[in-house]
């Protein structure tokens, strides 16, 4: 079970104390924009595409690496769109990840096995997928 823990600290500053070594918190800094900037930040998106991306990027960093093969590159984007629903209440309706990973050209045989895994989504992503619409592309990079 993971746990994050939010405290506003000041209008202008949100903490989320995550726990995690890698990231034990998060400080949102908001005293830079305008309130009206900081309505337009889309943050609870954003921070659904970082979690996404960082699920999904580390199941297949572990598929590759259980296959001994040796990635050269990867990158990645989340988009989350919204929509409303039968009674205007807005709501994320699509997840859109495109990957790519750089690869040698010898490895485009276990590529393809991961590739086809991966459309299966990772514990997130398909968890999502319950009450939205997630779509994946990944593509391989020879280098």
């Amino acid at each position: 079970m993971s746990t994050v823990h939010f405290e506003r600290l000041d209008e202008n500053r949100d903490k989320f104390n995550v726990g995690a070594k890698a990231v034990p918190e998060i400080i949102m800094d908001f005293s830079s924009i305008t309130p009206e900037e900081r309505n337009q930040e889309s943050m609870g998106s954003r921070m659904l595409c970082v979690a996404a991306l960082s699920c999904y990027c580390n199941t297949m960093v572990n598929a590759f690496k259980r296959n001994n093969v040796e990635i050269k590159s990867l990158t990645g984007s989340a988009t989350a769109t919204k929509d409303k629903d039968e009674v205007n209440r807005t709501r994320y309706v699509e997840l859109e990840i495109n990957i790519e990973v750089g690869l040698d050209e010898k490895d485009r045989e276990v590529f393809e096995t991961v590739k086809e895994n991966m459309l299966n989504g990772s514990l997130l992503t398909y968890s999502l997928e319950e009450g939205m619409e997630v779509d994946y592309n990944i593509e391989m990079k020879a280098v």
